[in-house]
């Protein structure tokens, strides 16, 4: 998040939480290619992108059954769920300075905020399985996550449409063997922007299970 200069002529106004938001626990997520696929929530799918996905509707399975095949840079890419510890964490604020002689009288000077990170575990994966998951780390990604009650979160940032967030090093650890009555497990992790959580909208699917019907 950068600060604007100069600054607005008064406070922005704080718009008030009528009613309270949480995201639920992310159970799955999907991921595609940067800026290769937009869903037009303003006119129904009339202007999606692309174009083989003109008129579908986010909420509706039939677009994603398009993009899931795709053998192009519009492909979406469905992984298993999650086996647990799934967790976004903020950074704390960069800052330059405090209470030393870095600053004038030892301010502590704000810099940026850093991105958030993501993590969860997988269970018992297949090697191919693992694989596959590992090649995410060479591409440039947009994730969109499914919640525990199926409502698919994404990017609304733009009015009226609705796409994957921008994240990046999307890494999947190697395998965790503990042996007995423990499962094997990896970590997947990746970054996401700071303000990711100034963007967010749900789609809740009205013909499809987002978390296992696709």
């Amino acid at each position: 998040m950068a600060c604007n200069c100069p600054v607005p002529t008064a406070l922005t106004t704080i718009t008030a939480t009528t009613c309270p938001t949480e995201l639920g626990q992310i159970q799955r997520a999907y991921f595609v290619r940067k800026n290769q696929v937009v869903w037009d929530t303003a006119t129904a799918g009339a202007a999606n992108v692309p174009v083989a996905i003109a008129g579908d509707v986010v909420t509706v399975i039939a677009g994603w059954n398009i993009l899931k095949v795709a053998a192009n840079d519009t492909k979406v890419v469905f992984p298993p769920l999650f086996g647990g510890d799934i967790v976004i964490s903020p950074a704390e604020a960069i800052t330059q300075g405090g209470n030393d002689n870095s600053t004038l009288n030892g301010q502590t000077y704000f810099v940026a905020f850093p991105d958030s990170t993501f993590s969860a575990r997988f269970d018992q994966l297949s090697a191919q399985t693992t694989a596959d998951l590992k090649l995410l780390v060479c591409e440039d990604l947009e994730v969109y996550f499914v919640n525990q009650d199926g409502d698919i979160i994404g990017d609304a940032s733009t009015t009226g449409t609705f796409k994957g967030f921008d994240c990046t090093n999307v890494a999947l650890g190697s395998r965790n063997v503990q042996g007995f009555a423990v499962r094997d497990s990896n970590i997947i992790s990746f970054q996401l922007d700071a303000d990711w959580d100034t963007i967010f909208e749900k789609q809740t699917p009205t013909d499809f299970n987002a978390l296992t019907g696709i």
